[in-house]
């Protein structure tokens, strides 16, 4: 049996059997923060709670997919192969040709950050962002998953995936959701979702300011605006989608 030390990471919940190998290795990955231009085996094993051996093995392992890259004196970086995978990702969601130039646009016309969340695993991760004249950015990285009980566009997703209660009933009502402090204490958000062809949430867009007493305010000012860019970011990604195949794209039905 397992000792304690050799315990893997908690697993995300799901309904079908977990592979607790494939846990331990993707532990592995997630262990690089933003700023781990490399980590030792002492830190892999300490930030995944895996004793030495272990993910010494699963290390070698992911080096040999091109998933981790073995430097001199034990230490460890991330290889090739999770930028090419992150490379699909992106392309799945045609970030560079159709959702950074939305973002662009609503950064201009606004001058506030622009954001795009999709929805992931029962999260949201900001995939992309575009810094407004203001030169404000919420303090959460691009990559980082977040809550979706906190914060504008988690919330917008949480109510356009059929959540009850009386704010999910409000936001769908709206077609929007902003708050102030909530997700983080120095920022404010507003977002409207984001749909695939077939109806489907796949994310949201949101602008961010800083939190002030003026912050809701001024983000309302921008309610329509963002309405219309998730809108139109919408129908492009389903136009892109699905352009070889007799699909009709519908107007988004939160859609005033």
């Amino acid at each position: 049996m397992p000792t304690a030390d050799d315990s893997p990471p908690a697993p995300p919940s799901s309904k079908g059997p977990i592979v607790t190998a494939v846990v331990r290795a993707l532990a592995l990955l997630d262990a690089f923060g933003e700023h781990d231009a490399q980590l030792s085996l002492a830190q892999l094993a300490q930030r995944t709670q895996l004793a030495k051996p272990t993910a010494l093995r699963l290390a070698r392992t992911l080096s040999s997919a091109g998933y981790l890259v073995a430097l001199p004196e034990g230490a460890w970086r991330l290889g090739p192969a999770v930028a090419l995978l992150g490379a699909r990702y992106q392309r799945a969601f045609d970030l560079r040709n159709v959702i950074e130039p939305a973002l662009h646009a609503l950064a201009h016309e606004s001058g506030h950050s622009a954001s795009f969340f999709a929805l992931e695993h029962g999260r949201r991760v900001r995939l992309l962002r575009v810094r407004g004249a203001d030169g404000f950015v919420s303090p959460t990285r691009v990559g980082e998953p977040l809550p979706l009980d906190r914060g504008a566009a988690g919330q917008v997703i949480l109510a356009f995936t059929g959540n009850e209660g009386a704010l999910m009933e409000d936001i769908r009502q709206r077609g929007y959701h902003a708050t102030v402090g909530e997700a983080n204490a120095l920022a404010a958000s507003i977002a409207a979702p984001v749909f695939a062809a077939r109806g489907a949430v796949i994310g949201a867009l949101s602008l961010a300011v800083a939190a002030s007493d003026g912050a809701s305010a001024e983000l309302l000012r921008h309610a329509k605006s963002i309405m219309d860019a998730a809108d139109r970011l919408s129908r492009t990604l389903a136009a892109a989608r699905y352009a070889d195949q007799e699909t009709i794209v519908q107007r988004s039905h939160w859609h005033p």
